[in-house]
């Protein structure tokens, strides 16, 4: 049985989503340059946790170390820090001889984001690793890539669930009205799928969240069109808050959704809890989210699945809504 177990700590408004870049302990950079390896890995992993932005130059080192797990924590790190720099030293690792290490890579290059590395994530859609075609999937879905809507939609029909999960997310992400069809017929091909039982409850949730996203799209590009008549105020707005103090709240939750654990997760019988920080924007929606406790097994990714499907009332200060960091902890 999965469920999230969740916890929120308001770290405060920023400006532009940005915060101080944190320097890189001179300890871990030595570290990564160790004779054990999985000093090399720890210190890769730390360093990508706190988002250590010096440390970008000593992980690009550290992509071709001749051990294939330190070559995956250097590749998850990098998509941590987020730095668009990296983007074409970690393309050439979706052809890594390791999965790992080609899952990796492109859970990394869907966190920073660069839409140089498109081709080859939809390159890696076709890997005959199901981990890395999931995580490829999720890339594309967390760049809003509208060009790969028709291989997203294809995937809908992967032997593999975590595949047509994440594209059911990944089509959510990018909200193409065009995708509702093929949204609805996935809710009857997962049932020929042997599959968990709170696997499929948490991919008809997914299917539910994706459709309102298009739904609400396609609402939004109809109401960008001209209208007629003069516009008008909303009745009530100055007389009702003219002699009330403005508001202010902490950031809450307003809507959850069930997480879905992974293959992999189900068949090592693995659990535990992935940390995550969130930056919420002041409509309520999750903009940017890093791990910052790894749990492995796919769930890393689930996990900024989670937070990113999240509907969240923002935080109020002087009666404003304001953007916030926050922590998370997902449990699975």
């Amino acid at each position: 049985m999965v469920f999230a177990s969740l916890w929120l700590a308001s770290i405060g408004a920023v400006v532009g989503g940005q915060e101080k870049p944190r320097e890189a302990p001179a300890r871990l950079l030595s570290d990564l340059r160790s004779k054990d390896k999985s000093q090399r890995r720890e210190a890769a992993n730390e360093l990508g946790m706190t988002r250590a932005r010096g440390a970008v130059r000593a992980l690009v080192e550290v992509l071709s170390d001749k051990d294939d797990s330190v070559r995956e924590a250097a590749a998850f790190a990098l998509g941590q820090i987020s730095d668009p720099a990296a983007t074409p030293l970690l393309i050439p690792l979706l052809v890594d001889p390791e999965p790992s290490v080609r899952a990796s890579t492109a859970f990394a290059l869907g966190m920073i984001a660069n839409r140089k590395a498109t081709d080859a994530l939809s390159f890696a859609t076709g890997d005959k690793d199901p981990e890395v075609r999931a995580s490829a999937v999720f890339a594309l879905g967390l760049m809003r890539d509208e060009a790969a809507v028709d291989e997203l939609i294809e995937a809908l029909d992967d032997p593999s669930f975590d595949v047509r999960y994440d594209a059911v997310w990944a089509l959510g992400q990018i909200g193409e009205p065009d995708a509702e069809e093929a949204l609805q017929g996935s809710l009857v091909t997962v049932d020929l799928l042997r599959i968990d039982d709170t696997q499929r409850q948490a991919f008809r949730q997914a299917v539910q969240f994706s459709l309102e996203n298009l739904r609400t799209e396609a609402y939004a590009r109809k109401s960008k069109e001209p209208s007629t008549g003069r516009p008008r105020r909303a009745t009530g707005v100055v007389r009702d808050s003219r002699y009330t103090p403005p508001p202010s709240r902490p950031l809450s939750i307003h809507k959850s959704v069930r997480p879905a654990i992974t293959d992999a997760a189900l068949r090592a019988r693995a659990g535990g809890s992935v940390k995550l920080r969130v930056l919420v924007g002041a409509d309520g929606r999750a903009v940017r989210v890093y791990v910052t406790r790894r749990l492995g097994y796919g769930l890393d990714r689930r996990a900024v699945e989670t937070a990113l499907q999240y509907r969240y009332d923002p935080e109020l200060e002087g009666g404003l809504p304001q953007t916030t960091w926050t922590d998370m902890e997902v449990k699975f």
